[in-house]
């Protein structure tokens, strides 16, 4: 093997590698993590937890060492909060839109980059600004192809068609309470139900469960210890 083949070997090894978030229901759904050179649509309503899902995945990318981007058309990100949560903010370049056409500009420019974690975070409904056509979702899952880099587009509703690897949509949404009856309880955490909308290599249809705990509302021993003095019609109320 020549030096030519070498690195294009190597390339194709580090494109076939995936990105994992760390939450593992989430990255199962998608046979490990994200991929690199797909686009991945993330789907879901108001309090999903599509954010901390976008959170998760830059933290995991640049704790690896990876330069990862955030454009957030939402304007949610607390950079405070993102580095509590283990996202290095050396590594992460945050671009606030004001339109979702200048949001899917920025991806397409700035994913010929090298970054190797471009996430868009498109916000809440209703979005701002008009919708842009099915092409240009294409020309971005071409650019991540192209350039190798991992990219994950947070949305209320879907947007990306046909251009995506894979679809997963946040469709429940349950909140753990600490405390009993109806006096002022502690949030202790959220759980999702995730499910694979659609997966170009994987059958559709998978469903994952997702816990994510308010870490700071109440420490984790606190919060199982008491969801597990309730009885089972209280946890089921809880």
């Amino acid at each position: 093997m020549n030096a030519t083949e070498l690195l294009r070997a190597l390339e194709k090894e580090r494109r076939d590698e995936l990105i994992p978030t760390t939450l593992d229901p989430f990255d199962e759904l998608l046979g490990g993590g994200l991929p690199r050179g797909k686009m991945v649509e993330l789907t879901g309503r108001r309090g999903a937890g599509r954010f901390s899902i976008v959170l998760s995945a830059l933290a995991a990318a640049t704790s690896m060492g990876e330069a990862a981007v955030l454009v957030d058309l939402g304007d949610h990100l607390d950079p405070q909060l993102a580095e509590a949560n283990g996202v290095d903010l050396r590594r992460l370049l945050w671009i606030r839109p004001k339109t979702l056409k200048q949001a899917v500009m920025s991806v397409e420019m700035i994913a010929a980059t090298g970054f190797q974690l471009v996430v868009l975070d498109t916000g809440l409904h209703p979005m701002r600004g008009r919708r842009v056509p099915d092409a240009a979702w294409v020309r971005l899952a071409r650019t991540a192809e192209a350039h190798g880099a991992a990219m994950l587009v947070s949305t209320p509703y879907p947007l990306t068609g046909t251009a995506s690897e894979a679809v997963i949509v946040a469709e429940r949404t349950r909140a753990q309470w600490l405390g009993r009856g109806a006096a002022p309880r502690v949030l202790a955490g959220m759980t999702t139900v995730l499910r694979l909308e659609k997966h170009r290599h994987r059958k559709p249809g998978t469903h994952a469960t997702l816990t994510l705990r308010a870490e700071d509302a109440v420490p984790p021993t606190a919060a199982v210890r008491q969801m597990d003095e309730l009885s089972p019609r209280e946890r089921k109320r809880a």
